[in-house]
């Protein structure tokens, strides 16, 4: 649903299946609706020395975290946090439900777990955080955001990526209810953390997803990429906003993508082929296509294809 104005829009939008985690942090009086990727600097601020039997619950209740709404380090103590952080009163706790799995491939089990925020108004804000191995160690890729008072029905590492399923506010949700149903996939890109998919639940019991045929995952391409697949229910004005992404997460092309559907509503197909921007060989890039709300900007589905260029 993106109108011709997509070109002006720059959203980093930052979104489980066996072992439940239910959490609800719904508490009173609205605050604005965010589901965005954090953008914040790649550094070690969890630096745990890499044990024989990996990382344990009790280790991760007590270890040192990049906060995600201050971008500073904060000391948690048995799963909590509270106290000034440049001058704003921030309190910080970890959610039930911690999960393990190996997140980037090297064999050694890496953790995924809930963040909560508050500095002292009615939003709690929650973030996926991930701890990954690196040289022997642990560390943390920056945060991204999920909600103010997301319902979490569930959450698991599973192959090699982190599933969400829960309630995140919709466009006309008060803040107190979020009914926004919501599949969503993170994946860890180099030192950073991507939301990668995004499938949002509709009142008539389907839901809005693209599904990208080419380029396949891991796929290598130079000079243009073909960009093919579907779509259940086509976006507004049959646009949507492509974006490539380098693994630092800085933006290396941005532009409208047109899909073609028989009418609105209707299912949608596309295959277009897209200039690449000068892009170094080697490098890994994640290519974004996202349906945005008209009503917010915020993203309604988000869809992926992480590959390298020749």
């Amino acid at each position: 649903m993106v109108m011709k104005r997509y070109r002006l829009l720059s959203i980093a939008v930052l979104l489980l299946l066996s072992s439940c985690v239910n959490i609800n942090l719904q508490q009173t009086e609205p605050t604005p609706n965010v589901i965005v990727e954090t953008a914040l600097p790649t550094q070690e601020v969890t630096n745990i020395p890499a044990q024989a039997a990996g990382l344990t619950e009790a280790v991760l209740l007590n270890s040192e975290y990049l906060s995600p709404s201050q971008g500073k380090a904060i000391k948690l103590v048995e799963g909590k946090f509270s106290g000034l952080v440049d001058g704003v009163e921030l309190s910080a706790s970890i959610e039930p439900g911690i999960q393990f799995g190996d997140l980037n491939g090297d064999g050694v089990d890496d953790a995924a777990l809930l963040l909560a925020e508050n500095t002292g108004g009615t939003g709690t804000f929650v973030s996926m955080i991930v701890i990954f191995s690196k040289d022997g160690k642990f560390q943390q890729a920056p945060g991204v955001t999920i909600d103010d008072r997301p319902i979490i029905d569930s959450m698991v590492i599973s192959e090699g990526k982190v599933q969400v399923k829960g309630y995140v506010h919709g466009p006309n949700d008060a803040m107190i209810n979020p009914t926004q149903g919501v599949t969503q996939e993170y994946t860890l890109v180099g030192e950073n953390l991507f939301l990668t998919r995004l499938n949002s639940a509709i009142s008539s019991g389907g839901e809005r997803a693209i599904v990208i045929d080419a380029p396949v995952e891991g796929e290598q391409v130079s000079g243009s990429v073909r960009v093919s697949g579907s779509m259940p229910i086509a976006p507004f004005e049959n646009t949507l906003l492509l974006q490539i992404l380098d693994a630092n997460r800085n933006e290396l092309y941005s532009s409208a993508f047109i899909v073609q559907a028989a009418d609105i509503g209707q299912p949608a197909t596309f295959d277009n082929t897209i200039p690449l921007p000068a892009i170094s060989s080697g490098s890994t890039v994640v290519l974004l296509l996202k349906e945005l709300s008209m009503a917010d900007g915020s993203p309604l589905t988000i869809s992926s294809v992480i590959f390298t260029i020749k």
